[in-house]
């Protein structure tokens, strides 16, 4: 306190002269109204600024906070797709009775870093084995594929992309259910290649590509891209497939846990 009265007491002059030109400005602006109007003006522009800029703040952290309520929705919504539940139907002469399954379900996830730039490009995403995640589990976003989970620490998990060299999905036509092999090239990120189309298979472009339950990873059904161009390449049709998902927009992504995979590798393994 004695250092308060100190500090007041050596700048008293100073303060004094700070107080009067407040003073002095208040009785200007209230008693002359051009300056009353100009100070109005001044300050509701500088209110009008500073509540846009409060107004930003305030949307950027709601719409975080938005798009995170908005993925686990659509997390759900995956869930109740017709791709995401295994069939159990009974058909008989005398029983018809349809139930099913849950076979998929989605953990949403937030990608922390990406890389298109590569010969092998992986992402990172903020979920881990903590969370449920594991290694090979197929990755989606709400435009299509995405990659494959490769590796997992307790909050964290590296997930292949499709632009890696080293990754491959079997793909079929939805139309035609011609099927074929899918793999990146290492040049164009908007562009990956199906070989292996039978000749005999129908191809035009613009034919929409889906994922096939041959691949063990994905459910069946989810977009992949459609036809860009097409050639004959040796004994099969290849095609150039312009992908649905832009891996430059990436920011939200589903890791796929199938719930019957240990039952279907047992059983292919004993095979």
């Amino acid at each position: 306190m004695k250092e308060l009265f100190a500090f007041i007491e050596k700048h008293s002059f100073i303060l004094l002269f700070f107080v009067l030109q407040i003073i002095s400005f208040i009785l200007i602006v209230n008693f002359n109204e051009p300056q009353k109007s100009q100070y109005g003006a001044v300050s509701t522009a500088f209110q009008g600024k500073l509540h846009s800029v409060t107004h930003k703040i305030t949307q950027y952290f709601y719409l975080e906070f938005a798009n995170r309520r908005l993925v686990e929705e659509n997390a759900k919504l995956y869930e109740n797709q017709e791709f995401s539940q295994y069939d159990n139907a009974v058909n008989s002469s005398v029983v018809e009775d349809t139930e099913y399954e849950q076979q998929y379900e989605y953990i949403p996830a937030k990608v922390l870093n990406n890389s298109i730039n590569k010969i092998q490009n992986f992402i990172v995403i903020n979920k881990g084995w903590k969370q449920g995640i594991q290694k090979n589990m197929a990755v989606i976003c709400p435009t299509g594929i995405v990659g494959v989970v490769v590796r997992t620490s307790q909050h964290y998990s590296l997930i292949m992309t499709v632009l890696n060299t080293n990754f491959k999905v079997s793909t079929r036509f939805k139309n035609s259910g011609f099927y074929g092999s899918l793999s990146w090239s290492g040049q164009n990120y908007k562009l990956a290649t199906l070989e292996e189309i039978p000749l005999h298979a129908v191809i035009k472009n613009g034919d929409t590509l889906v994922t096939n339950s041959y691949s063990n990873l994905f459910p069946s059904g989810i977009m992949v891209g459609t036809v860009e161009s097409f050639y004959q390449n040796d004994n099969f049709f290849s095609a150039d497939v312009l992908l649905s998902t832009d891996f430059k927009r990436l920011d939200y992504v589903y890791v796929v846990k199938d719930l019957f995979k240990k039952e279907r590798q047992n059983l292919e393994g004993a095979e």
